[in-house]
Order: structure tokens, then C-alpha cells, then sequence
């Protein structure tokens, strides 16, 4: 341990995992401390030429609002990246733990991280301590978002010099092909493609069924010791499995029926086949 100046300890190296401070919380630990209640030591990073607050941001502060200029510090090294990770995980452990959405967007920084990106779901939310249900939802959304076209604004000026703002998805251009001679020998079975997409489609449902069910169960019958965050995203994704069940379930449905259409149509057509081929051999013994 070891007692540091203020003004030597940074906080501007993204080891800050909060969105924002509590500040009633820092104004509550300012009066407490100037009624001689000793805090437990912050904890900082040393990179070899500075110190960055990992842990203790409302302790810091409450220090500087009263007028303090030096703090207990327990000194770890490490780089700033080392730095970042530790707080994650440091300020989520203590008795004012990080909101679901500080958490969340934790989790939307490692997952565009190079490294953290391949992580698995169970490997970021053992790391930070957290369900991994909760890192798997974040994924999904931002899969789901990164599908969604991307809007450029457009402004239009008629012959009154009145100015139109209109927002437009940016898509691919088509590309344009030219026709060649040549047939199309190789073409798709939609009966196959179909078949197999009413197999994947449910399995999938199954699959969501069966952990739906599971988790369910755990928190009935209270065998899973569970934070509140996890709680309320236990909840969340239980609601949202059951419409995605539903979901899937009217595709798989509307899949099946098109697959009907195309087996009977497919059938239509070789009888009628059959037919051209009889009349075929007619002509030919004429």
C-alpha cells in the first residue's frame, strides 16, 4: 500500500466502467469521511509512469471534494489495457455494484474487442462474474444491428426553395449481369432446401423449448443462486425465448405448407411428363 497525490492517480484511461458516477453517493461519502469514517484504500494500476484508478472512483472523488490532496492506494502493475480489465471485474464485486447496463456495455466493449471477441459467452461472464445469458443477449443485439441497413440523410430542394430532409437506408448496389447462351443446367431443388430449413427451424425451437423449460425450473424451485441482474435478465430472455418459439413456430408452419404446394406442383409435373412422353412415343411409331 502506499499513499499517493491526487493529482498523480488518473481516471481518464477508460477503467471508469460506470456510465456515470453516482454523485449523491460521492456527496454521502464526503460527509462520512469528514466525520472521520476511514475507507478501505483505493486501488490503482502503475504502467511504469502512471497510476490509474482501477477501483475506488467514488471514494476518489469524495476525497477531492474535501479539499484532500493525497489517498491509501494499493498499487498493482500493469498496463492500461490490464488496467481496464481488472476494473470490470473490480467494481462489480463490492457492495455498490455496476447497473445492468454498465454491464452491458462492458460486454458491447469486449465484444468488438480483437482479443475478447473470441471469447465464448460462458468465458466473458465467468471473467466478469455475471450470467451468460446476460453476454449472450448482448451478442444477439448486436448481430441484429449490424444486419440493419445503415441510414445516410438526404435533402431535397423543390422549385419553391423549400428543403426536404429525408432519411434513406444505404443498401448494395444490384449488380447487373450479362446474359450468356448458355443454360442453366444446375439449378436448386426448393423441395430439399425447404425440407431442410423445416428441420433446422425445428430444432431450433427445441432447442430454445428445452432451455426455456431448464431455466424455468431452476428459479421455481430456488436452486439457482442468482444476482439481481441475472434475475432480471432470467426474466427478459424467458420472455423473449417464448416469442421467439412463437415466431418460429408460425415460419415453420408457413414453411411446411410451402413445402406441400411445391411436392404437389412437383408431382403435377412429372405426371405431365409422363404424359408428354407417351404422346412423344406415338408420334414416333407414326
Amino acid at each position: 500500500m502506499k499513499k499517493l497525490n491526487l493529482l498523480n492517480i488518473r481516471t481518464d484511461g477508460g477503467t471508469q466502467p460506470r456510465l456515470e458516477l453516482d454523485q449523491n453517493l460521492v456527496k454521502e461519502y464526503a460527509e462520512v469521511m469528514r466525520e472521520g469514517v476511514v475507507f478501505p484504500p483505493v486501488e490503482v494500476f502503475h504502467d511504469g509512469s502512471e497510476y490509474w484508478l482501477v477501483d475506488g472512483f467514488h471514494r476518489y472523488f469524495g476525497y477531492k471534494a474535501n479539499g484532500l490532496t493525497s489517498i491509501e492506494a494499493i498499487v498493482h502493475t500493469g498496463t492500461l489495457r490490464e488496467a481496464q480489465f481488472y476494473a470490470w471485474k473490480a467494481n462489480n464485486k463490492h457492495g455498490n455494484r455496476l447497473k445492468p447496463e454498465d454491464i452491458r456495455a462492458i460486454i458491447r466493449i469486449m465484444l468488438t474487442d480483437e482479443e475478447y471477441s473470441k471469447w465464448s459467452n460462458n468465458h466473458i461472464a465467468k471473467e466478469l462474474g455475471i450470467s451468460s445469458m446476460t453476454v449472450g443477449r448482448v451478442r444477439v443485439a448486436m448481430q441484429e444491428e449490424s444486419k440493419t441497413p445503415a441510414q445516410t440523410t438526404v435533402t431535397y430542394v423543390d422549385k419553391h426553395g423549400n428543403t426536404t430532409t429525408m432519411k434513406t437506408d444505404k443498401k448494395k448496389k444490384a449488380t447487373t449481369q450479362r446474359p450468356t447462351n448458355k443454360p442453366d443446367v444446375t439449378t436448386a431443388n426448393p423441395v430439399t432446401e425447404l425440407e431442410q430449413k423445416v428441420k433446422e427451424l425445428a430444432t431450433t425451437v427445441n432447442t430454445l423449448a428445452e432451455e426455456n423449460t431448464v431455466m424455468r425450473d431452476k428459479i421455481a424451485i430456488g436452486q439457482w443462486d442468482a444476482s439481481e441482474i441475472e434475475k432480471i435478465d432470467a426474466e427478459e430472455t424467458i420472455n423473449n425465448l417464448r416469442e421467439r418459439i412463437r415466431v418460429l413456430e408460425i415460419d415453420n408452419k408457413s414453411l411446411r405448407e410451402s413445402r406441400d404446394i411445391y411436392q404437389n406442383e412437383n408431382a403435377e409435373m412429372m405426371r405431365t411428363i409422363k404424359t408428354l412422353k407417351t404422346k412423344l412415343k406415338k408420334y414416333e411409331t407414326v
